[in-house]
């Protein structure tokens, strides 16, 4: 199954996962305001459009429920991972939120700070991305929507948010 060429990239108000916007790909290309775009068979992140202290909720819409969590590293270099916890998944509330500077799993509870996004961890921790999908290309990340897709099964129940 292709994944459809629409994103939804957005910066989200701290302590809620309100207000995403609609990107598309190929001629019409993301704009200047968007995290994120598809092109060539890749979501990039740029990260010249993210910040340090906000994390951006990046959505392959359509098809596809899977939702990526992404910052700007201390490095400059944009770090992410999966927007559904270890423990948690499978809950309708596996779904994150940031809270100022942390963020907080909305099945438990449990929250811990953004600046440990990309590190691996165990519990409510989001999941990471496997190595094998993601490239650096400069200080942007590159993603295969292939390997992606994989993850699709993780976001099946997770609710709408």
């Amino acid at each position: 199954m292709a994944l459809l060429a629409l994103i939804v990239v957005v910066f989200i108000p701290k302590g809620t996962n309100e207000g995403r916007g609609t990107a598309s790909a190929g001629e019409d290309k993301a704009s200047t305001s968007s995290q994120a775009e598809i092109n060539e068979g890749n979501l990039v992140i740029y990260a010249d459009r993210l910040s340090s202290d906000q994390i951006s909720f990046i959505r392959i819409s359509e098809d596809s429920h899977i939702e990526l969590l992404a910052r700007l590293g201390d490095d400059g270099t944009v770090k992410a991972a999966l927007g559904t916890c270890q423990s948690c998944n499978g809950s309708p509330g596996a779904y994150y939120t940031q809270e100022g500077d942390e963020l907080k799993c909305n099945n438990c509870g449990l929250t811990f700070p953004i600046s440990v996004l990309d590190r691996p961890g165990g519990g409510c921790h989001p999941i990471m991305l496997k190595e094998e999908i993601v490239r650096y290309e400069g200080n942007n990340l590159v993603i295969d929507l292939g390997g992606l897709s994989a993850y699709e099964d993780l976001f099946s129940k997770v609710a709408d948010h």
